[in-house]
């Protein structure tokens, strides 16, 4: 049976950006820099434009220094920098997404996860309002604000809790946990 290059791809999890998309960035904002810096030496040395040009000065600089020390200690540093770069971009992406229990090709961020278990936990009844205080992989917790009677409330966000837990974990949250809102002191 031969797969197509779409099951391949919903058979993947979706990921998030590599880990060394940051430094990435950096280093190919260092390279322009760079090409500037030898289009601009170009021109001079074609005499397009006028000035000294730059980098010869630079790697003249570089060919005078001597094995001190200081210049082991930084070529140090620059090598283990460069290791730990080398192994930021050979890790994989993390995952930031859950897969649903109920469908096969579903997958949900964890503020939607939030969002999904806030919204059943408001629609509870006797609770006032629902809000998502954290969400993480797989974990909500959401607190409710419901009426001054003890009684009332225990009721209410036992149901939120229960309508929360069973939005939420159909989407793929392992926990969804609600609590009642601590009152402010106005």
């Amino acid at each position: 049976m031969s797969t197509t290059r779409t099951d391949r791809a919903l058979a993947r999890p979706p990921a998030s950006r590599p880990r060394a998309m940051a430094v990435a960035i950096v280093v190919a904002c260092a390279l322009v820099a760079l090409a500037v810096v030898t289009v601009r030496d170009l021109a001079v040395s074609q005499g397009w434009a006028t000035g000294q040009p730059w980098l010869p000065e630079a790697v003249s600089g570089l060919d005078r220094l001597e094995p001190t020390p200081a210049v082991l200690a930084i070529g140090t540093v620059v090598g283990l920098v460069g290791l730990v770069l080398l192994l930021a971009g050979l890790l994989p992406p993390k995952r930031r997404y859950v897969t649903a229990a109920e469908a096969e090709h579903l997958w949900s961020s964890p503020s939607a996860l939030a969002e999904v278990a806030r919204a059943a936990a408001d629609r509870s009844q006797g609770v006032l309002s629902a809000r998502a205080v954290r969400a993480s992989r797989g974990r909500v917790l959401v607190e409710v604000a419901t009426r001054e009677d003890p009684s009332s409330s225990a009721t209410a966000v036992g149901a939120a809790k229960e309508n929360a837990a069973a939005a939420g974990t159909g989407l793929g949250a392992s926990r969804v946990d609600v609590r009642a809102a601590k009152e402010d002191d106005a």
